[in-house]
């Protein structure tokens, strides 16, 4: 049996040709040789992804074109999809570039049948989570976990977490500690800087702030799989 590569430089090395393998060959690489734990119907596109474990759940997707870098973890639930041209960056623990800030948690968590849509920036330095069914939709949007504390003189970071059945339109910024609750929308163009506590609401502005009620019991926020008609 192959052993899997230990060795970071390696790793990447190999994560990086298998961007351009055939489907069965880069799966090999993925699964035998980085040791990546794919569902037997989860699968990687023409993509770079080096981190220390991924684990795809049945009917996962990461497409084409992507860039997964730094994370200690990345876990991918049931039907959870990436589409192209996203960039998810992190600093793993071991670098010690976060100075004080040891329990953090480099990972990206994405539940059942979440979405991540096209050409959206995420710094994973610290948890980023999406609960099932909950998307960052649109495009362009800035998911950002990790700022100066000018206080202090040093990197702080803090989680950032979208509830299930959330949603974030297109070009959004959310900013260290932001905390989308659950069955809501936050509207385009919107920053979320602190956690909002308004469930069943849009969400609107810079800073965002509740500006429309919803109805919890709307058929968006009961789907039962990740496709809209």
């Amino acid at each position: 049996m192959i052993p899997v590569i230990r060795n970071r430089t390696l790793r990447t090395l190999a994560a990086a040709a298998a961007v351009g393998m055939p489907r069965r060959l880069r799966r090999f690489t993925h699964t035998r040789l980085l040791g990546y734990e794919l569902a037997a119907t989860a699968s990687i596109g023409h993509s770079f992804v080096d981190v220390d474990r991924l684990v795809m759940g049945e009917g996962a997707r990461i497409g084409h074109l992507i860039l997964i870098r730094g994370c200690e973890q990345v876990t991918m639930g049931e039907r959870a999809h990436i589409l192209m041209l996203v960039w998810v960056n992190s600093v793993r623990r071991s670098t010690g570039y976060f100075s004080g800030l040891e329990s953090r948690r480099p990972e990206l968590v994405m539940g059942d049948h979440t979405l991540i849509t096209s050409l959206h920036f995420i710094d994973a330095c610290d948890l980023v989570e999406l609960g099932n069914f909950s998307a960052i939709a649109g495009f362009g949007s800035i998911i950002q976990t990790h700022a100066v504390d000018v206080e202090n003189m040093r990197q702080d970071s803090k989680p950032i977490r979208i509830g299930e059945y959330g949603m974030v339109a297109t070009h959004c910024l959310l900013l260290p500690g932001a905390e989308i609750p659950a069955r809501s929308i936050v509207a385009a163009g919107s920053t979320v800087a602190r956690p909002l506590k308004e469930g069943s609401h849009v969400f609107a502005g810079a800073p965002a702030r509740a500006a429309k009620a919803l109805d919890p019991d709307m058929p968006f926020f009961h789907r039962t799989n990740s496709e809209i008609a």
